[in-house]
């Protein structure tokens, strides 16, 4: 029934109206454009459904209506389901595990028979760590001095001194401080502020492909010729040419683009591929990095997680039926082909090694996918996008592309390009790369930095690059790889040969170190490698890398180091076979570690 309010005749329609106004205000930007899309929808059929020239009843209209967003909604529900079933399983719970997975230290006290140790190999390990921790403040005064005033100022530095399982951290910081101080690189070693020579396998985070001493020569010879320049930017030369060409000799593709990092390189690669395209999410598997930008990490190490990432298994069937089912939406496939070391799962790395759970080692099949996935993509509109940050030039003198045989749509550069300078490209076909819209003015795709194209850098990537189509460079590659094989081998049959729980595996010059037998003190290898001279990066003995400069004799080296630090790991007693259930332990301390941080919530306290 109307009523009168303020002159005006009201009823219920109007109410509807306002509140659906209302509604609309409160919402705007919170709230999907198409949920407006289908209110405004609904409404508008329900207005002509039930008008006079149509004249049907409530109950049918809404029969109608129902029909119709049942209509719509199956393939929708359809696609949906099969995301879900094909979403790599950390991405789904990531966010809620992340709220709920507590830190917690174990202390000093069951530190050394938190494995149900005897009494006897407890000891052991105790005088094992003190004799270390005496070692290696004789040995490291000044790294450990500059460490620590370092720590104090750099919070990145804080961050990767924390190289064990989290649990452990507390005491192994208090006794260990694995930080170098570099004075120089000479050959396959680096020498620290102590004078301390070491054979370094940390590959500088995948940029060491050619060997330090190659560097050197590719910085000098940089110099020589940028430094005419100076600083000027913003106006290309005659090597950006160059480089170009040779660029598009390696990639395949006739457009190249600059930047700083293999972060911006990823960056600009998913800008342009959603902008052309015109499609807004983009496919990446299951534990790949592609970067520390939160854009591209939908598990850990970001806070905002990206709803426009769909992140799927690797390797799966269904995966691929996604992309064919969600090719109106999908812009680009983005691939790190490194992820055939260690496939749906996160790079592995001593701090989350909380036994012999390491499972790493090359995929078989994995060129097959890539190939089929290939197919897909082509046949779906899909732009398949390669990062080749890590994998470029380390794999192959074409990176993944040629170790492979397969090329991509874009593909991303980063790392060792620079010759030893901070560099990203991307390469890719014109009319993926254009940054406006060839019929609509105010539609433009920004992607620019101050440095790029840096005169220096362009100068030392150019010397990469001549130095990399030499006949004798391409060679080197095989003899590399033939080196690596011999050297696995023979370490294997070392280290089974004496008893030691290690076992190494490769992926072309990317290794790790797998342990054979339960543990809880693993992690500790990497220190045990660094007294013996050896150096690693933050990750421990997961991700290990060798140069092109390696040679026999350095490689007959480092086995020995190997060995040595596997004698002093068993003297201490951390490879004794665990007396107790390491997975009930870990269930235990995580439940009590849960319990205490609910607890403290409930009670406002510290519980």
């Amino acid at each position: 029934m109307a009523s009168t309010y303020m002159g005006m005749q009201v009823d219920g329609a109007f109410y509807m109206k306002v509140t659906a106004i209302l509604l609309t205000l409160m919402t705007v930007g919170e709230v999907s454009r198409s949920c407006y899309g289908w209110a405004a929808t609904g409404w508008l059929l329900w207005s002509v459904l039930t008008s006079a020239k149509v004249g049907l009843s409530h109950d049918d209209c809404l029969a109608v209506i129902a029909v119709l967003v049942a209509l719509r909604a199956l393939p929708r529900l359809y696609k949906r389901t099969i995301t879900l079933v094909a979403t790599y399983p950390l991405a789904l719970t990531f966010k809620y595990v992340s709220q709920i997975l507590p830190k917690y230290t174990i202390g000093e006290d069951k530190f050394f028979d938190c494995d149900g140790a005897s009494p006897e190999v407890a000891d052991r390990r105790r005088a094992a760590l003190k004799e270390l921790d005496e070692r290696w403040k004789a040995k490291y005064p000044k790294c450990h001095e500059f460490s620590a005033e370092l720590k104090k100022m750099i919070s990145d530095l804080r961050f990767t001194s924390s190289r064990c399982f989290p649990a452990f951290n507390a005491v192994v910081q208090k006794h260990l401080d694995p930080s170098m101080a570099l004075e120089r690189t000479e050959g396959v070693d680096v020498v620290d502020l102590d004078g301390n020579s070491s054979m370094d396998i940390s590959g500088s985070y995948g940029v060491n492909v050619c060997g330090y001493e190659q560097y050197k020569e590719f910085i000098e010879e940089g110099w020589k010729s940028a430094k005419k320049q100076g600083l000027f930017l913003g106006s290309l030369d005659k090597t950006v040419l160059d480089n170009i060409a040779m660029l598009r000799e390696v990639s395949g593709h006739d457009e190249v683009s600059f930047h700083m990092s293999g972060t911006e390189a990823v960056m600009c690669a998913v800008r342009v591929a959603r902008f052309n395209t015109n499609k807004p999410l983009v496919v990446t598997f299951g534990g790949a990095y592609h970067g520390w930008w939160d854009g591209m990490q939908p598990v850990a190490g970001n806070e905002r997680l990206p709803q426009d990432v769909l992140c799927l298994k690797d390797m799966s069937p269904l995966s691929l039926h996604v992309i064919k089912a969600r090719r109106s939406e999908i812009a680009a496939v983005l691939i790190n082909p490194l992820q055939c070391f260690h496939l749906n799962q996160s790079p592995p790395s001593d701090p989350v090694l909380s036994s012999n759970t390491r499972k790493v080692g090359p995929t078989p099949g994995y060129k097959e996918w890539l190939h089929q996935l290939r197919r897909v993509c082509t046949d779906a509109g899909v732009v398949l996008l390669f990062d080749e940050v890590y994998t470029g030039f380390r794999l192959h003198p074409r990176g993944a592309q040629g170790a492979y045989d397969i090329n991509a749509d874009i593909v991303c550069y980063g790392k060792t390009l620079g010759g030893g300078l901070p560099i990203g490209v991307v390469c890719g076909p014109k009319h993926l790369m254009a940054r406006g819209d060839a019929t609509r003015a105010a539609r433009v795709n920004y992607v620019i930095g101050t440095f790029a194209g840096h005169p220096f850098v362009m100068a030392c990537m150019n010397a990469f690059l001549k130095w990399l189509r030499k006949p004798e460079t391409v060679k080197s590659y095989d003899t590399m790889h033939q080196n690596i094989d011999s050297f696995i081998e023979r370490a294997n049959a070392a280290f089974k040969e004496r008893g030691f729980p290690i076992k190494l595996t490769n992926w072309f010059s990317v290794w790790s170190i797998l342990y054979t037998n339960p543990g809880r003190y693993h992690w500790m290898f990497q220190y045990y490698c660094k007294d013996a001279g050896i150096n690693l990066s933050w990750v421990g003995t997961g991700r290990l890398l060798f140069s092109l400069e390696w040679t026999s004799k350095d490689y007959d080296r480092l086995l020995d180091c190997l060995l040595n630090a596997c004698e002093k790991m068993t003297k201490g007693g951390w490879w004794e076979v665990p007396r107790a259930n390491i997975k009930a332990k870990l269930l235990v301390e995580i439940g009590s570690a849960v319990a205490k941080n609910a607890l403290r919530v409930v009670t406002g306290g510290s519980a």
